[in-house]
């Protein structure tokens, strides 16, 4: 989790209060605070909060919790002649910017902001791979027109942040401890993404910015630039700087930037909020607390949202665009009991005392684990993340049933398995050294149904695989069939069956009493091959989706 460091001085001043009371208040935010030797505040944040990860940004929510600032936070949104041209730039093609007016840069504010800058990008931007963040004196800038352009590196020359030389952009990669660290990101071949403001080098991302830029004390007014891979991370990080730097400012002066890029044009900062419905009966499920629509609407405000309507069963919420946390209604009944405080919720004795006790599920789970133990087998546990193209071809899961991956990392983990199956021949190929092979996965997979409020059906499946000499059907089957006596159960339907993985002939559909559906069968030859495995292969899948009601577990 963040860990932030700030000056006692600096939380007294942004908070407006005392520092004990403003360290209590931080608590009822879910901040861990405590003084450190060398007498700062240091506090761990929650992961999903990074509006909060600056004292400004904590400084907001604190305000209203003291009543100084209720509602949705208002910025001075004004428009500018700037505008960022963006080229095709295949290794990190999005590009975003933002001005923010009147900051006024001290030490102290110089400190914290490259720890937030940092923050950000260990947290959110995975070390600058999906997100890298520039920031610079707007009053330095050469030009209002900012190019990005996907160059070669021996063809750019400038002085980087700190340097005292100029020196080209292999140069930088190689000698400059930012350039060793993060040149391969966005590195394809000798190109490499460069920010330029009227011909000259402000920026390289997501490796160093120019020292041209600098930011320093005395830097009054800034220009942001936030690049990656991914659109929706890129426009909620800038969502956030612009924000939590506009907290700052005297103004609150937010300036908008215009995009030009082959994947399309657009005005940014985007700060328009969305809208929510929190359901009463939601808040009561929640917190345990039978409120009315009107003490609900306040306690909303008072945690800087803005409410636009407030029913007798409801309240409709306005959500700022920097709270990226908020995901569903539970999370704004969250809120409503970080409003009232935990402190203040007082426990009540449950009316009915009962011993608690494993689901059906868990119960079956427990049980088929100690049974495949005692048959030899050993637990493996692979990827949630597989291949789709693995999944049909081998799984037998049609197309359109896989959950694909919107922006996968890899070809090899574009779906959420729907079948373990193909993760165990992986494991076998690579232990072929070890006959005979013994070994299972339980979990849950996901498949698109197109029913529900999500589409999809989460189950239960148990992968079970058996690599010897002489592997063959009777041996799989055996280890099902003893399952399905010592839980108490019962074979229903037993017939052939097809499946794309499993020998003709060699391969049977069982059903049980109890709703489990189970694959049976040795493994073709030619999967085998593909695989590179010289033994045979005899595997089992049970799904057990039906002794958790139809639901992998039970779900809110």
């Amino acid at each position: 989790m963040p860990v932030l460091r700030f000056k006692p001085g600096r939380v007294e001043e942004v908070i407006g209060v005392q520092l004990d009371q403003a360290l209590k208040l931080m608590e009822r935010l879910k901040i861990e605070v405590e003084i450190d030797e060398e007498g700062y505040v240091v506090a761990e944040l929650e992961v999903d909060r990074p509006d909060m990860y600056s004292l400004e940004g904590i400084g907001r929510q604190v305000k209203g919790l003291l009543g100084v600032e209720r509602g949705l936070p208002r910025y001075n949104i004004v428009e500018t002649d700037y505008r960022i041209v963006a080229d095709d730039v295949p290794t990190r093609p999005y590009v975003l910017g933002a001005i923010v007016w009147d900051v006024d840069v001290d030490e102290d504010f110089l400190e914290e902001l490259i720890q937030f800058q940092e923050k950000l990008h260990v947290s959110h931007g995975d070390k600058r791979r999906r997100v890298a963040i520039g920031l610079h004196d707007l009053d330095k800038l050469p030009g209002k027109t900012i190019h990005y352009k996907f160059e070669h590196v021996d063809m750019v020359r400038f002085t980087p942040l700190h340097g005292d030389r100029e020196m080209s952009l292999r140069e930088v990669f190689n000698e400059t401890p930012q350039g060793r660290e993060y040149s391969g990101i966005a590195l394809q071949g000798d190109r490499h993404p460069v920010l330029y403001a009227n011909g000259e080098v402000i920026s390289v991302p997501p490796v160093i910015n120019a020292e041209l830029t600098k930011v320093e004390p005395g830097t009054r007014h800034l220009f942001i630039d936030v690049t990656g891979p991914e659109l929706g991370i890129v426009e909620d990080i800038l969502a956030i700087l612009a924000t939590n730097l506009a907290e700052r400012s005297r103004t609150k002066r937010i300036g908008l930037v215009r995009v030009e890029a082959p994947w399309g044009n657009r005005v940014v900062p985007g700060l328009e909020p969305h809208r929510w419905r929190l359901r009463l009966a939601t808040v009561e499920r929640v917190i345990g607390l039978k409120l009315s629509a009107n003490e609900v609407a306040q306690k909303l405000e008072a945690m800087r949202f803005g409410v636009v309507e407030v029913g007798g069963d409801y309240v409709d919420v306005l959500v700022p665009r920097f709270r990226i946390d908020i995901m569903h209604e539970v999370d704004l009944a969250e809120e409503v009991a970080l409003a009232i405080g935990f402190d203040a919720l007082k426990p009540e004795k449950p009316k009915l005392m009962l011993r608690g006790g494993l689901l059906p599920v868990r119960a079956w789970e427990r049980e088929a684990r100690k049974l495949l133990a005692g048959h030899g087998y050993v637990e493996v546990k692979t990827y949630t993340l597989v291949s789709c193209r693995e999944q049909e071809a081998v799984g037998g899961i049609p197309a359109e049933k896989l959950v694909k991956i919107a922006n996968p990392v890899s070809v090899e983990a574009d779906c959420v398995r729907a079948t373990m199956l193909p993760n165990l021949l992986r494991i076998a190929a690579s232990n072929q050294h070890r006959i005979p092979l013994r070994i299972f996965e339980l979990g849950e997979v996901v498949e698109v149904t197109g029913e529900g409020d999500r589409g999809v059906r989460y189950g239960r499946k148990l992968a079970i695989l058996y690599m010897a000499d002489k592997a063959g059907y009777e041996d799989i089957q055996a280890v099902v069939y003893s399952i399905v006596r010592l839980t108490n159960d019962e074979i229903s339907v037993i017939k052939e069956y097809t499946h794309p993985l499993l020998i003709q002939g060699r391969t049977a559909l069982a059903k049980t009493k109890r709703g489990l559906r189970i694959i049976i069968g040795e493994v073709r030859p030619e999967i085998l091959e593909r695989y590179g495995i010289a033994y045979p292969i005899a595997v089992a899948e049970i799904d057990y989706t039906a002794l958790a009601g139809g639901a992998a577990v039970p779900r809110p």
